[in-house]
């Protein structure tokens, strides 16, 4: 491993908390936020400071996908789509549990297969 360089470290803590605190105040959320983060990166990943730059979802990883926010005229923390959720996406693969924020998706992958017993 390279001296200095850091991997791996897992930011769901962070986004389930701004999840929590959709509605809030940005500037005092961010206050809060950044003196518990190595780095202002990571929020980013998540929340667009501007409606226009706002994305549907975010994909963190391979298998975890979360909603995307965005800070709203009146600096509010807003989520970009509240009609998307676990019900409404599809893994892009059969093999690995895909979650949206931290809820396992409930659609299967289009070739995945029922194994039923034989009777």
């Amino acid at each position: 491993m390279s001296q200095g360089k850091q991997r791996g470290l897992d930011y769901t803590p962070l986004y389930k908390f701004l999840l929590i605190k959709v509605g809030s105040d940005w500037d005092a959320l961010y206050k809060e936020i950044l003196p518990r983060v190595e780095s202002p990166e990571p929020i980013f990943y998540m929340v667009a400071k501007q409606a226009s730059a706002a994305e549907d979802y975010v994909r963190i990883g391979d298998n975890s996908y979360f909603s995307g926010l965005y800070v709203d005229e009146d600096g509010i923390l807003q989520i970009t789509n509240s009609e998307i959720d676990e019900t409404t996406l599809e893994p892009a693969c059969k093999c690995c549990t895909h979650t949206f924020n931290g809820i396992p998706f409930e659609k299967k992958h289009p070739l995945s297969t029922t194994v039923t017993p034989d009777d």
